[in-house]
């Protein structure tokens, strides 16, 4: 936990650009227990083909996880990246991991996970939280809720 903290601290303490920062930002080298996650709410909405769950707060939507049934794909959608970059960390209380990642002009940041991907259920039973980071943005952790879990769930039935 000490080392945690102490990899939090210099990852808040670098400017986003630093090279460094990316060396401290891998998975399993920040623990998810020591943040503090966003204010907001999340929300679900089902469409042809698929779900969403979103999380917005008074500056929009932050973070959206999508279903694909056609593709039996789960993706992760952050927003406010303000560079491309080609991976998101995805980092949960059990399970941490880098996933190569599409950068679109809307400042989105886009991974997409196999409906099985054990990532997804550690998404769905973090306690508490979890987070993602990218390049150039902020470490940003979430509140979990019911809403993921359904969209991740939507997807395997």
């Amino acid at each position: 936990m000490r080392v945690s903290l102490i990899a939090l601290a210099a990852l808040v303490a670098l400017p986003a650009s630093s090279a460094s920062l990316a060396q401290i930002a891998q998975p399993g080298a920040i623990s998810v227990e020591g943040l503090t996650p966003l204010a907001g709410r999340w929300s679900y909405r089902a469409y042809p083909g698929g779900s969403e769950a979103t999380f917005a707060n008074a500056g929009g939507i932050r973070l959206a996880i999508r279903c694909n049934r056609v593709a039996r794909s789960v993706s992760i959608v952050r927003s406010g990246v303000p560079a491309a970059t080609p991976t998101l960390s995805v980092l949960t209380t059990s399970l941490s991991r880098t996933a190569p990642a599409r950068f679109a002009a809307s400042l989105t940041l886009t991974a997409d996970f196999a409906i099985m991907d054990p990532l997804l259920d550690a998404l769905s039973l973090s306690r508490g939280k979890f987070a993602t980071f990218a390049l150039g943005a902020p470490l940003t952790a979430y509140p979990t809720s019911g809403e993921p879990s359904r969209v991740i769930e939507d997807c395997r039935s």
